[in-house]
């Protein structure tokens, strides 16, 4: 469940696209950690193999939003990046 600036304080899902970009974004964030962490040679080989994908993948998938599919994922990051701190 994400909350958009643009609809007030209404709650819904994100948008088919939006949400594939969330998926990516969480599979980036995973691949930073395994490779920051390094203690698994296994997991951070793969997240290092994979990382490149999945940051193609999160840029061809931007280029393709609207402006408002962009302005509903950037409110999403923004508020992933807000429960993170």
């Amino acid at each position: 469940m994400f909350i958009t600036r643009s609809s007030g304080s209404a709650t819904r899902q994100p948008s088919a696209k939006v949400a594939r970009a969330l998926e990516i974004h969480r599979s980036v964030v995973a691949c930073h950690e395994h490779i920051a962490r390094g203690s698994d040679g296994t997991h951070a080989l793969s997240a290092t193999l994979m990382l490149p994908c999945y940051q193609a993948e999160f840029r061809n998938l931007a280029l393709a939003l609207t402006s408002d599919e962009e302005r509903e994922l950037r409110y999403a990051l923004d508020a992933l990046c807000d429960c993170a701190v």
